[in-house]
């Protein structure tokens, strides 16, 4: 795993350039702590790169590297797990090889099939590539999106990196913060779609690559999707499909095993994380260390469950239970572990997991992916019975439900409170959710139904935040399929790179050691969404098909309870010990001094959630986490 960074510029005073990239890539050194380098061609290009090392622990591994004929030059951070394969077509061919890693292969398969080496590549990565001849650069990015990318043009120049901070070297980097991708952020957690919060910088989307060519603009395409699987349907009966599925999984897994440092899983006792383990101690013939987080709430601990699945796979398992002064330290820091605005609070477990094993490990596995490929989140079971609700009632009764809250609604609030000494403010919420209830009535598509259910503050409520705010994600229902294949189709385009991956490769990133998902493998992705929905969705609940190759794995009763996932307490951490950080950066004075939030609602929202409104929890911790960003950024 690595860091990469670089330049192409119109500006030719390298001393500056060569000073910005060092800059930039002393600013991932904590992606790759092992090694770093910089070549620079003398006419405005310049890549960087700092390493992390897991294959190949020699020199003849060190990046920037460059091609034997002085054509290519490459700056990779990633893993190619089938790379021994390739190397051994490239040698029959005739390429010679000086070292044991991957890079060296990939190197030597652009310069075999060129751009479309790409399609041979089992992996995750992000790769800039340079060629001398036809003065191009490419950025491409691995399908899924595990690995992060990206870059800014301003027309003269193209910079790149792996993380944010890195681009902040360059002194060409002039960000304004958009904010309407700060809109995005709080109705969703993340910022998605390519957009990062500042105008004019982007994400490089999974599955893609950009080209420019010296004298023209950069060209983005795909090279890579899953919609093309949608149109396959697997050959064989339930039980033949289930056999094939189960190849695939510990081929997968096996290949994330691939290293030449130690190696270990992320635990958390759930069906995926359960799978990967229970997999790899019977196909795999090492030792397997297991690491969990637990929590001294019972609400939100797993750490009983991940025990009896390590002792039944015989790992050798360490777990730590977080303190909620921890996760208040982690939460203090969180404007530096994320380079934009960024909600999800499992990061804070997720950090602790990754300093855990990498007392240990310099790999860990996690078993992200399964949720978006199998249809496991809670969301898919209540908006289809939501949907099917709606079917079933007649568009006449939901038009008068929904007529008659809009009338009564006025009516009831101004009347009701002074004649029956109701409390304002409870009574405000009441009318709050009968407001959303009316909402649901009218919502009739899988797309109206996840955007309600995946956001936090709603877009109306975002444009008083904001002053103006209009969603800029597509709907559910803009992609193909059954509500169901397009509620996955949702989370595996938005949700699953921009949140979750985000999440494990900065966390696992910040403590140097690498991240691999399993699930994700591609050839999994397109399994996953040719299978017709009785087999991620069936009689054994969600994920069907991945829940009866585990049940002959481990005993069914350790993991057969309903779906926790991995949480913290916020609720009640937000209303003790991180209720002061929560109120002085949500101070009424310092929203106000920042003129970007509307300071009033911040603080009427504070005062609602403190007065016991607890659906305000999530939200306002999203308002935390951006202004701990903008006082690390802003």
């Amino acid at each position: 795993m690595c860091g990469i960074t670089g330049i192409w510029t119109r500006d030719h005073d390298q001393d500056c350039i060569r000073a910005d990239v060092e800059t930039a890539v002393a600013r991932l050194r904590h992606r790759g702590p092992d090694d770093e380098g910089i070549w620079a061609n003398g006419s405005g290009v310049a890549l960087g790169h700092t390493r992390l090392s897991i294959l190949d622990l020699s020199n003849s591994a060190h990046q920037p590297m460059v091609s034997r004929d002085g054509r290519y030059v490459i700056v990779f951070n990633g893993e190619i797990y089938n790379f021994r394969e390739i190397r051994s077509r490239l040698a029959h061919i005739g390429h010679p090889f000086s070292g044991s890693g991957d890079t060296e292969v990939v190197l030597r398969a652009f310069e075999e099939w060129g751009s479309d080496a790409v399609e041979q590549f089992i992996g995750m990565f992000a790769i800039a590539l340079w060629d001398n001849h036809e003065q191009k650069l490419e950025l491409i990015r691995d399908r899924i999106g595990v690995k992060p990318l990206h870059f800014g043009w301003d027309g003269k120049t193209l910079c790149f990196a792996s993380e944010l901070k890195s681009l902040r070297a360059y002194r060409h980097w002039a960000p304004e913060m958009d904010l309407q991708a700060l809109g995005e952020f709080l109705q969703y957690g993340y910022i998605g779609g390519g957009r990062t919060i500042y105008k004019g910088i982007q994400k490089l989307k999974p599955g893609h690559r950009l080209t420019l060519v010296k004298g023209q603009q950069p060209v983005i395409e795909s090279y890579w999707t899953v919609l093309n699987a949608l149109d396959r349907r697997p050959s064989g009966n339930d039980r033949e499909i289930e056999a094939e599925l189960e190849e695939l999984l510990i081929s997968s897994f096996r290949y994330r095993m691939v290293s030449d440092v130690p190696v270990g899983l992320f635990l958390s006792g759930g069906v995926d994380s359960s799978l990967m383990t229970a997999i790899l101690a019977r196909h795999y013939d090492q030792d397997i260390h297991t690491y969990t987080i637990g929590f001294s709430e019972d609400s939100h601990d797993e750490s009983r469950w991940a025990k009896k699945i390590a002792g039944h796979c015989g790992t050798v398992h360490t777990e730590y239970i977080l303190g909620v002064d921890e996760a208040l330290e982690i939460a203090k820091d969180w404007g530096s572990l994320f380079d934009e605005p960024f909600g999800d609070p499992s990061g804070i477990p997720t950090l602790l997991v990754s300093r855990l094993a990498a007392n240990e490990v310099k790999v860990v596995l996690s078993a992200d992916g399964g949720d978006e490929l199998f249809s496991g989140y809670n969301v898919y079971t209540h908006i289809l019975s939501r949907l099917t609700l709606l079917e079933r009632t007649p568009d006449w009764l939901r038009w008068a439900l929904s007529s008659g809250i809009s009338l009564l609604a006025p009516f009831i609030s101004t009347g009701i409170p002074e004649r029956f000494d109701v409390p304002r403010t409870r009574f405000k919420d009441s009318i709050r959710k009968l407001h959303r209830v009316r909402a649901m009535l009218d919502d009739s598509t899988s797309g109206h139904l996840m955007e309600r259910y995946s956001s936090y503050w709603q877009p109306d409520e975002i444009a008083q935040l904001v002053q103006t705010y209009v969603s800029p994600r597509p709907s559910a229902n803009s992609y193909p399929g059954q509500a169901a294949t397009q509620i996955a189709l949702w989370h595996f385009f938005h949700y699953l790179p921009e949140d979750i991956l985000t999440k494990v490769d900065r966390t696992t990133m910040a403590v140097s050691i690498e991240g691999r998902e399993p699930l994700l493998d591609h050839r999994l992705a397109e399994y996953a969404f040719s299978l017709p929905l009785h087999l991620r969705r069936g009689s054994l609940g969600p994920k069907h098909l991945l829940k009866s190759i585990l049940y002959r794995y481990v005993p069914r009763e350790f993991v057969d309870r309903p779906k926790q996932g991995f949480g913290i307490p916020l609720r009640t951490w937000l209303k003790s010990d991180l209720r002061e950080l929560m109120t002085d950066y949500l101070s009424e004075d310092r929203i106000r001094k920042a003129g970007l939030l509307d300071a009033p609602l911040v603080t009427q929202s504070i005062r609602r959630f403190i007065a016991g409104d607890d659906t305000l929890s999530t939200p306002l911790w999203y308002l935390l986490a951006f202004e701990m960003w903008r006082d690390k950024w802003g």
